[in-house]
């Protein structure tokens, strides 16, 4: 028998489909039926299964490959030395980060769960198996999406079939036997099983929920995006419960005492949770915005994400309220005054990120009370970076409401028009963004005047060509819901002239 495997061995390799399936199909399937199968049968089928690991690319020619791995499953001997074979192909694998013949690897290594007692030998086997799955399921994962699906539908078949199999992973899980960094994405494969099914997911949430805090929210160092990234299952399916009790305290915890490790995690957990953040606004602000005017521009961008999803998953008025009158606090020295300009920018980021609140008609009065903050800021502020991040802030606020686009405002911008060069730009870019409301249009419309004339020194000198398209832009809006103002551009026959040039 060994001796016709080895006869075969050299067309095994061949590129021919049909040769390959009659290797398989007509020459090596009959061997093992007229043959007892020994240590030294098991050795030589399983080195020529795994030469065409990397050769064979047809569905044909694999599952003819599968098919006498299946049937030889049932002989212990071939199982021991095909498991042995696998674990090592996959270790190996992973050393040189190699995605080539993964999907492969995996597809095997679920064949010899499922079809074999392989899961009921040695659960320590078991354990270095569903590892080194743990690390190939992540670098399949990177590829394409017909890859990712295919892997996906496996595994979901795997615990499908095999409710055991599936409860020893859990247990692996839980038991810290996985290498969490290196392969987050099976902790994703479970999870996205599991929440498929209300009760199952219920009785292994609190496993989920221990883990993401031990890998993630207490982490001694800071853990890849991946890793938060692959608990989005078990975000979306928290209550309020869960996350007051056991996710929020963790997360304040540590936003206080290591920030710069969690401050990205947090901002994935918000971003994904299905819940009204409006109770939880206030605690997590007060803790966050300490990073908000931190030196470190990177703590800057994640505590502003934090803002961001505080603010647009708030649905209370009064916790949105809360919220700004702390960041309106802090700007006013209640920590100290805000010496650095980065620091005075970060806090006005932060008010800037508060606009993405929801609708509601609460929010008119609030966008008044803020944009009046904003203009006595304005005229305090010496400094011109930030200045210009309380032009954003306006505009972002002004663009909810046309109620906010008052009388002072648009007397505001057209003193901001006669500004220097970064400054003149800073107002147009204001301009353009109330704009995207079409009812604070019209509002505006009493400044065509300055604009046009904007727009005409803007063809006429190039240094300020930028600051006239912007003009252009916002005289464009206004004439096209303003007939006055669409009268007056039709006199502008140098304008258009330049425009048609």
């Amino acid at each position: 028998m060994a001796d016709s495997l080895t006869s075969l061995s050299t067309s095994v390799s061949t590129s021919s489909t049909k040769i390959r399936l009659r290797v398989f199909r007509h020459d090596v399937v009959p061997l093992l039926a007229n043959a007892e199968m020994t240590v030294e049968l098991a050795s030589m089928l399983v080195d020529t299964i795994f030469r065409t690991l990397f050769i064979y690319d047809d569905r044909r020619s694999r599952k003819a490959v599968d098919d006498v791995i299946i049937k030889s499953l049932n002989e212990v001997i071939f199982m021991k030395s095909f498991a042995g074979a696998v674990v090592q192909a996959m270790e190996k694998q992973l050393k040189v980060q190699s995605h080539v013949g993964c999907y492969r690897l995996l597809n095997w290594s679920v064949l010899l769960l499922t079809k074999s007692q392989f899961s009921s030998v040695s659960k320590n086997a078991v354990s270095r198996v569903a590892s080194a799955q743990a690390g190939m399921v992540n670098l399949v994962m990177q590829r394409s999406f017909r890859e990712r699906r295919a892997c996906r539908r496996i595994f979901f078949h795997l615990f499908s079939q095999s409710p055991d199999i599936y409860k020893i992973y859990i247990e692996e899980l839980k038991n810290g036997r996985f290498a969490y960094k290196e392969g987050p994405e099976l902790i994703r494969l479970l999870l996205e099983f599991s929440s498929a099914s209300t009760s199952r997911f219920e009785q292994c949430k609190s496993i989920f929920v221990d883990i993401y805090l031990k890998t993630v929210l207490n982490a001694r160092e800071k853990p890849v995006k991946g890793l938060s990234e692959c608990f989005h299952p078990l975000f979306r399916h928290l209550s309020h419960e869960d996350f007051q009790n056991a996710v929020l305290p963790s997360s304040v915890k540590m936003l206080k005492r290591n920030p710069e490790i969690v401050l990205e995690a947090v901002g994935v957990l918000l971003e994904s949770v299905s819940l009204d953040l409006s109770k939880y606004g206030i605690e997590l602000l007060s803790v966050v915005l300490s990073q908000v005017r931190h030196a470190d521009e990177g703590r800057r961008v994640g505590a502003l994400a934090i803002v961001r999803c505080l603010s647009q998953k708030s649905s209370n008025p009064d916790a949105l309220e809360a919220m700004f009158n702390a960041v309106k606090a802090v700007i006013g020295g209640s920590e100290g005054r805000l010496q650095f300009p980065y620091q005075r920018t970060g806090m006005f980021n932060a008010v800037q990120e508060l606009s993405h609140a929801p609708d509601g008609k609460f929010l008119n009065s609030l966008v008044l009370t803020i944009c009046s903050f904003l203009l006595s800021c304005y005229k305090d502020e010496g400094n011109e970076e930030v200045k210009l991040a309380i032009l954003s802030a306006v505009a972002s606020w002004a663009a909810r409401s046309a109620d906010s686009v008052q009388p002072d405002l648009v007397s505001f911008i057209a003193a901001g028009l006669k500004e220097k060069e970064v400054l003149r730009r800073g107002h147009l870019r204001c301009l353009q963004v109330i704009c995207k409301n079409a009812d604070a249009v019209l509002q505006i419309s009493s400044l065509l005047g300055p604009l046009v004339q904007l727009v005409k020194t803007g063809f006429t000198k190039a240094v300020q060509r930028l600051d006239g398209v912007y003009a252009l832009l916002v005289v464009a809006k206004i004439a096209s819901t303003d007939i006055k103002a669409e009268e007056t551009l039709a006199k502008e026959k140098d304008m258009v002239f330049h425009i048609s040039k």
